[in-house]
């Protein structure tokens, strides 16, 4: 172990040097010689000749290409992970790195993620250096420690915001996605053993793991603080599975781990192991309670160079036809005669929860919860619905979903673009779509109202309960940040319920995700909200409301500013909108007769009539009645 974890150390270090080497301006060759000297500073001569000796061209001495067997696996994981893009011909760029570095969006030709200057660049190796001062120490007696210190310390320095090459289009890969990977192949290579420079004489395996019914364990219960608890309970069973994988093959072979899904790197000889733990690790942390469907795929060396997506593309097809084989059955069964939980409905109720109370028979009784459901429940306290609720009561669930985020991971979006789906191209965008969802979203929602709640964020989903009259706002504004950070490849698509509080917590998340799917089916990149005004959301009552383009939200929501304004009084809005449900004719009629008889003035009646026009005049009284 101690040999494999040095390779690793001297992998994910291999272009290290590439920050002094452009900060310094010369030319792409040199950073071999700046990765000798910064690996040498930290590791020791030794590591610093396997870090750098990993090219075979021309440009490169040979002082810097390989020779020994670890210097031969780090160069053919090097061009691996790099792939195709190592035959792009660059569509402009200068012969040698002149700072500012740009890094150009992964999912786009033009747009700029980051620009560093030679400073940045010199600093930014300065810091990792410091960071990483000491670890060397504990390389002689706990390698994997040592290297897992190294693994955290560069994932969390900002190389994510570095590009791995300065000339466009191949500028868009981060540097920390392309030394993760050649660590990751440099991982399997050795443990499958040497067979030689090509990488079609390589098999590699990917594997898949993904939760299954997620959205009805979480949406199961009747509580605000189980669903936070339970959404919590996802985030650790993932952590769980990442755990297994990062102690038995490295994080560097951890793909991608969010919201119940997990994409790993592991040589064939160890994937069903990788997927037996996955499961067992991630089921153990639920108590059973969520299960996870884990497949694998293998191809080639040479695949998974060239055409990463058609990889990725075979091991979804398997999973979704996995997925639909299986049988699903409740983990926990209760005998006949014997009380369920309340919540889950599978195991034995064991305890009362005398401060929530349900009203379902003649005589209320206190909820029954069993000892799984119980610890969930104290662990979700300190979240209440009566702490989210606005000056008129209400609240909301938001509900979103990306769009055409497939696209990115079949290909199909860099085909577009001229593009290749190499594996750093491929964790680029996964590691961007993981960012935007698990930190610029949630900070976009925790933006708006301190007392807002984030259940989920993860992948590309989101769900979150906000005060009533804040929940359009937030839908907008985590739509526009998803299309914003995502160079506007894709779009987002959502569901708002906006509900009493008092009504039942269960009735608004299933009106909100109906929403979605109502969003979804009616062109995507839209919203469907509605204004709740019973204890159950059926699509009888859900057909009413529509979806709209988000451009056609804004409109409305100006609409309701206008309302708000006080120029017609409350009386004569509720009329005409009451009329605009029924016979929207009539409805224009009475609008017009009181703009002759001077009861609603003229600008404003115009206003109202285009409202009527163009079908938003009843939802935005809705909404005005809603938000005071």
């Amino acid at each position: 172990m101690g040999d494999l974890e040095r390779l690793k150390i001297s992998a994910i270090l291999h272009d290290i040097g590439k920050l002094e080497c452009w900060a310094n301006r010369e030319g792409w060759s040199e950073h071999t010689k700046y990765t000798k000297q910064f690996v040498r500073s930290c590791f020791g001569e030794e590591l610093a000749e396997d870090a750098c000796r990993h090219h075979l061209g021309i440009s490169y001495p040979d002082a810097y290409r390989p020779k020994t067997l670890t210097q031969q696996i780090i160069c053919l994981a090097d061009s691996i992970a790099a792939g195709a893009d190592r035959h792009e011909t660059p569509s402009h760029g200068p012969p040698i790195p002149t700072p500012p570095i740009e890094m150009t969006h992964v999912l786009s030709k033009d747009t700029v993620r980051s620009r560093l200057t030679a400073q940045d660049l010199a600093y930014l190796s300065q810091f990792i250096k410091n960071k990483i001062s000491g670890i060397q120490e504990m390389l002689q007696s706990d390698p994997k420690k040592c290297y897992r210190a190294l693994f955290e310390a560069l994932r969390n320095s900002g190389l994510n915001n570095v590009p791995a090459d300065t000339r466009r289009p191949i500028n868009d890969v981060s540097l920390w996605d392309h030394l993760k990977l050649t660590a990751a192949f440099s991982a399997c290579i050795a443990l499958e053993g040497w067979k030689g420079s090509e990488p079609d004489a390589y098999e590699f395996a990917l594997v898949s793991g993904d939760a299954d019914r997620i959205s009805k364990f979480i949406n199961e219960s009747l509580r605000l603080p189980d669903l936070n608890a339970r959404s919590e309970l996802i985030k650790a069973a993932t952590e769980a599975a990442y755990e297994f994988v990062a102690g038995d093959l490295g994080p560097e072979c951890v793909l991608f781990a969010s919201g119940g899904s997990l994409l790993v790197l592991s040589p064939v000889s160890s994937a069903g192991k990788i997927s037996e733990g996955i499961k067992k690790n991630f089921e153990e942390a639920t108590h059973g309670s969520v299960t996870i469907t884990v497949t694998y795929t293998t191809d080639s060396g040479g695949s998974f160079m060239q055409n990463f997506s058609k990889v990725w593309g075979a091991a979804m097809d398997k999973m979704r036809h996995q997925k639909a084989d299986r049988l699903i059955l409740p983990n926990v069964s209760v005998p006949e005669g014997v009380q369920p939980c309340d919540a889950c409905k599978v195991r034995p109720a064991t305890r009362p929860d005398p401060l929530r109370i349900l009203p379902i028979d003649a005589s209320p009784r206190p909820e029954a919860l069993c000892d799984v459901c119980w610890e969930m429940r104290q662990k979700g306290k300190g979240a209440w619905i009566e702490d989210l609720k606005d000056a008129n009561n209400m609240v909301g669930f938001v509900r979103a979903d990306g769009d055409g985020v497939g696209r990115i991971f079949a290909g199909k979006l860099f085909r577009d673009m001229n593009k290749s789906s190499t594996p750093s191209r491929i964790s680029t965008a996964s590691g961007l779509l993981h960012r935007i969802c698990e930190e610029e979203l949630k900070a976009v929602v925790s933006a708006q109202s301190q007392s807002n709640r984030i259940i989920f964020a993860g992948g590309d989903d989101l769900l979150a309960l906000v005060p009533g009259e804040l929940a359009l706002k937030v839908a907008t504004e985590v739509a526009t940040k998803f299309y914003q950070s995502m160079a506007g490849a894709c779009t987002m698509s959502a569901g708002v319920s906006i509900f009493n509080y008092q009504l039942p917590v269960y009735a608004g998340l299933e009106a909100a995700s109906k929403l979605l799917r109502r969003a979804k089916d009616e062109g995507k990149n839209r919203v469907a909200f509605a204004v709740l005004s019973g204890t159950s959301a059926s699509e009888g009552e859900l057909r009413r409301f529509r979806s709209r383009r988000w451009d056609e939200l804004g409109e409305l929501l100006d609409l309701v500013h206008f309302m708000r304004g006080g120029e017609v009084t409350s009386g004569q809005l509720r009329n005409v909108a009451r009329l605009a449900l029924k016979d929207p004719d009539l409805a224009e009629v009475v609008i017009k007769n009181r703009m002759g008889r001077g009861t609603i003035g003229w600008k404003e009646g115009e206003r109202l009539l285009s409202a009527l026009e163009s079908g938003i005049l009843a939802d935005a009284f809705n909404l005005y009645k809603i938000s005071g």
